[in-house]
């Protein structure tokens, strides 16, 4: 075998091929769920017949066998690669294969025993997988024309429409997707299915999954569900719920449909969902979903479903992954720049290796233009790129410079000349001399006022002295005449007891006279207002009497009236006294009667009344008496706050004058840190400025770099070419030779 055939690197330590692979393939891991024999490996060619290598190199990598995945292989890996293990022949002697740019082998769906998330939204991907890896599935064919199935909007969900029309080349790393529910033959998800479930059922997780669930339903314009009824619901909140969220998952899904019952139809479903933890679902169960036993594994499926729309709803909205089974990475993308290589350099090796396994004299140039373009186009956009930066990195020097020279310009606008700077430090000093004039004006004011109120303090001291002088001789005396007396000390208490017995007699005898002095005062008041009420009914008694005539008017001068009579022969007619002028004077002496015993009554009644006004009155002055003893200790109360506010005000006026010396050090420290940070920007500055020269010059030594190697490739090239004319040239002559000589 031709020793260039060789290859001194292979994918494991035990490995014996010789067929040479590209540099990327060996630096993938080989998984550990593949079962085959250790001695052989596989191969990045496409699998070909055996018809087609009848008159070719046999390879040494296995025709008919496929690497076998456990069952926690990623689903999507495991369809695909059954479905190439049952392509026809024609398909396989294909050179380029259908999918050049595969995930990696390692990438393992992860445990589904580690968490509590549903198993549509775990990670297909190994830890060293790429965030912006593109997947590809067995079923994406038709995901276009079911796209709204598959991927439903949900009712009250806040997905624009054209951003999900868009979106339908766009798929989240979580997995594969479910298909509708309501069709028989859709796929089902190749997970593994626990006879119990893993996750834990402590009340904090109930208590969190029903809050969630709560919250998604709110979101979603459920508004009957309370937390109550997702604590203890009934068979019928259950049912109703659950119904919802299929509806939210896929709308299209239609229960009841052949007359099949509710507990009939959710297990099916839940399996079609990719449910791991469905075996915990019975139809008993779901017939007595409110139970204390049951109701909690009911919850725990509500919420997985709850969690598998949530994070297919985010997967949907992710810009950064690709849905198009046929888009290969773009190389505009720079997440993606370096898969576009590996997978440029991949279809290279998928056109040329069929020819190199089939014979030794195969066409090199015949698949290079696309890879030389791609690597040309790559070139072209680098040094586009470089001219940007350079471009942006020479505007944004100019822009620099331009403000340094407007800040240096404003800075000389505002630095004013030295005239100017005296005139005004001139005029300031003018100011505060005037200032300090007018304050020395009124400090002299402040003086005289000051020793003419130290001349009358001295004045009122000398008189205080001369009184003191006087009581202090006063004192002496009275201490010689009772020195003289030769009081005894029993005596002198005896003496000062006594005074204060004296004193508070003395004290009580005057009370006692304000009281009665007060009582008096009252008695002359209302003996006052009875005699004013006694003259007016007297002069009511007779003014009813002169109506009467029992006291005769005074005579009215009507000078004008002639009072002539005539004789009338009627006035002999007299009247009997004892008939008619007797009975009258009876009935007024009975009313005179009865009119002085009501005015006796009144007057007793209003004696009751006084005595109870007096009693009132003694009674409210004892309360005044109480009243000003309360008045007396609030105001010593009062006078105790007024020392107390005024010690309080006295600290706080210590603490503001406190402060006010902090304020002033902060401001003091925020101006010496405005000046250190203006030297740091102004470092920075000039830091900025050397970084851009540096970058200017780098670039253009990378640029200066860039093009001596492309030279140094071309010139290699070129050699190449030379050389391999050369050697066929040879090799003509050398045929022609060896003919020559057979001849």
């Amino acid at each position: 075998m031709d020793p260039r055939r060789r290859t001194l690197a292979s994918t494991e330590p035990q490995a014996s091929s010789h067929i040479p692979v590209p540099s990327s393939a060996l630096k993938r891991q080989v998984p550990q769920t593949i079962n085959r024999d250790p001695n052989t490996r596989y191969s990045l060619a496409p699998q070909r017949s055996t018809n087609s290598l009848q008159s070719s190199r046999q390879s040494y990598l296995p025709s008919n066998s496929q690497p076998k995945y456990s069952q926690n292989s990623d689903a999507p890996f495991n369809s695909s690669q059954t479905s190439n293990h049952q392509r026809s022949n024609s398909q396989q002697n294909d050179p380029r294969r259908s999918s050049i740019y595969q995930a990696p082998y390692n990438a393992l769906r992860q445990s589904t025993s580690t968490g509590n998330l549903p198993n549509a939204t775990r990670m297909p991907a190994s830890a060293s997988r790429p965030d912006h890896a593109h997947l590809r599935y067995s079923n994406m064919n038709d995901f276009a024309s079911n796209a709204t199935l598959h991927y439903p909007v949900t009712p009250g969900s806040n997905i624009n429409r054209s951003n999900f029309q868009n979106s339908i080349q766009r798929s989240s790393s979580a997995g594969m997707m479910f298909p509708p529910h309501n069709q028989p033959n859709a796929p089902i998800f190749g997970t593994p299915v626990f006879g119990k479930d893993p996750r834990p059922r402590d009340k904090k997780t109930i208590a969190a999954w029903q809050q969630d669930v709560y919250d998604f339903l709110i979101e979603r314009g459920y508004t009957t569900i309370t937390i109550k009824a997702l604590q203890t619901p009934t068979n019928k909140d259950f049912q109703n719920i659950l119904k919802y969220l299929v509806q939210c998952s896929d709308p299209g899904h239609r229960w009841g449909v052949n007359g099949k019952k509710f507990e009939d139809e959710v297990i099916p479903l839940l399996k079609q969902m990719g449910y791991v933890a469905v075996d915990t679902i019975t139809k008993s169960g779901l017939q007595a979903a409110g139970s204390m036993h049951t109701w909690p594994t009911m919850l725990a499926m509500l919420h997985w479903i709850v969690m598998t729309i949530k994070l297919r709803e985010e997967a949907m909205m992710n810009p950064h992954v690709c849905l198009d089974p046929n888009s290969e990475p773009s190389s505009q993308d720079p997440h993606c720049q370096a898969m576009a290589t590996t997978s440029r350099w991949l279809e290279y090796l998928g056109r040329t290796y069929p020819s190199f396994l089939q014979t030794d004299d195969y066409d090199r140039e015949l698949h290079k233009p696309p890879l030389e373009d791609f690597y040309q186009r790559q070139r072209d956009a680098l040094l586009s790129e470089i001219e940007q930066l350079e471009s942006l990195a020479a505007m944004e020097e100019a822009e620099s410079l331009a403000a340094m020279e407007e800040a240096e310009t404003a800075r000389k606008k505002a630095r004013p000349s030295p005239l100017e700077a005296s005139q005004k430090e001139h005029a300031k000093l003018a100011r505060d001399a005037e200032g300090f004039s007018t304050y020395i004006s009124k400090m002299k004011d402040q003086i005289v006022k000051s020793e003419k109120q130290n001349e009358a303090l001295q004045k009122s001291l000398g008189s205080t002295e001369l009184k003191l002088k006087d009581l202090s001789h006063k004192k002496a005396d009275l201490l010689v005449k009772v020195e003289k007396q030769n009081i005894s000390d029993a005596e002198l208490q005896q003496i000062s007891s006594t005074r204060v017995q004296l004193e508070r007699s003395a004290a009580a005898a005057a009370t006692k006279h304000l009281q009665l002095t007060e009582a008096m005062m009252d008695l002359e008041i209302k003996s006052s207002q009875a005699s004013d009420r006694l003259e007016k009914l007297i002069t009511s008694y007779q003014n009813k009497a002169v109506k009467l005539g029992l006291i005769p008017r005074a005579p009215e001068p009507f000078d004008e009236i002639d009072f002539s009579q005539s004789v009338n022969g009627g006035s002999d007619q007299l009247p009997d006294p004892t008939i008619e002028i007797k009975p009258a004077l009876v009935q007024l002496k009975k009313n005179a009667i009865d009119s002085r015993l009501g005015l006796s009554d009144q007057v007793l009644s209003m004696e009751e009344k006084l005595l109870n006004v007096n009693e009132t009155e003694q009674e409210k002055r004892e309360g005044l008496q109480v009243l000003e003893m309360s008045v007396q200790e609030l105001t010593k109360q009062l006078e105790e706050d007024k020392e107390k506010f005024s010690l309080e005000m006295s600290m706080m006026n210590e603490q503001t004058d406190s402060l006010l010396r902090r304020i002033h050090e902060l401001q003091s420290v925020r101006e010496n840190n405005q000046l250190t940070l203006k030297h740091e920007v102004e470092a920075l500055r000039v830091r900025h400025s050397e970084t851009k020269r540096r970058i200017a010059q780098l670039t253009k030594e990378n640029v200066d770099e860039m093009n001596s190697t492309l030279g140094v490739i071309l010139r290699h090239k070129e050699s190449i070419g030379e050389k391999t004319r050369m050697l066929k040239s040879l090799a003509d002559s050398m045929g022609d030779s060896n003919l020559m000589s057979e001849l």
